[in-house]
């Protein structure tokens, strides 16, 4: 929903932290480019390897894997360099706390565009993130929702969808006021 609504004229920059499996390529245009931002090179290695996963290869986007810290990696890049940048190194039981603080929202506002969008995925077992992303989205005057897809049924979700949560936050209250009509999102508490 994000990616669907957060709309430039130009074609979108994307900066994604966590890679993951690299599964997040898939929701790129041809035109854009994205950059993932990873700390540990083994996970681009088997994101990479297609007797595994293939989205790094297959999927549309130009894309760069940067390795390092992510938050060292984003201070040293230019300020206004991307239109969504994505915050999804959280585990359920391992939450790299120094991504989710007042200063970390600030440089990652710093390094978005007038209009762009902070995507934080929060699902977690065992912490409710929902409040931490709010306090510091409005330390910073920054507007924000979250979104979860709890709402489906077991038919729609399936067997191998994990259900999830993710806060937007903006400078810009018009680049994520599409999401305020979108099924499954609202004010955070």
């Amino acid at each position: 929903q994000v990616f669907a609504t957060v709309r430039t004229t130009a074609p979108r920059r994307i900066a994604i932290v966590g890679l993951g499996t690299g599964s997040l390529a898939c929701y790129g245009q041809p035109n854009e480019t994205w950059t993932f931002f990873e700390i540990d090179p083994l996970v681009e290695h088997i994101a990479r390897d297609t007797k595994f996963f293939t989205y790094m290869r297959d999927c549309a986007p130009a894309k760069r894997v940067v390795l390092g810290d992510a938050r060292l990696s984003l201070a040293n890049g230019p300020a206004g360099a991307y239109d969504i940048l994505v915050i999804d190194a959280f585990t359920s039981d391992a939450v790299p706390t120094h991504l989710i603080t007042r200063e970390a929202l600030e440089l990652y506002l710093d390094k978005l565009g007038p209009n762009g969008v902070v995507a934080f995925h929060i699902s977690n077992r065992y912490l409710d993130l929902e409040p931490v992303v709010a306090g510091i989205a409005a330390s910073v005057g920054a507007t924000a929702l979250v979104g979860s897809d709890t709402y489906l049924s077991a038919e729609e979700r399936g067997p191998f969808r994990s259900l999830s949560k993710w806060v937007a936050v903006s400078r810009s209250p018009a680049a994520i006021a599409p999401l305020r009509s979108a099924r499954g999102w609202r004010e955070l508490e």
